[in-house]
């Protein structure tokens, strides 16, 4: 789990924010993404939109960390070359 420009109390408060996303959406991913997004939209902070991005990818929820993952990238925390490769994997999963 690497920690980027959080400390360890507000690095834990992004599984939070994650877990809350997942239980106000209710199973619904529609609700889920447009939760995520309206947070994302929010965060200015590069270093907590990564790490929010990094709380869902261990929690297990693809959705939500592919909208903080695009966020993060718009911010300048995930380089052009790791967004590029994130994206063509998920071109070859389908």
């Amino acid at each position: 789990m690497p920690i980027r420009g959080q400390s360890k109390s507000e690095f834990e408060k992004n599984y939070k924010r994650v877990r809350d996303i997942i239980s106000k959406s209710d199973g619904n991913v529609d609700t889920e993404r447009h939760l995520a997004q309206k947070q994302a939209s929010l965060i200015t902070d590069e270093y907590k939109c990564i790490n929010r991005a990094i709380a869902a990818k261990e929690i297990g929820n693809e959705n939500i960390f592919e909208v903080f993952f695009r966020r993060a990238y718009s911010l300048g925390s995930v380089g052009a070359q790791e967004y590029r490769e994130y994206v063509l994997s998920k071109l070859l999963e389908e």
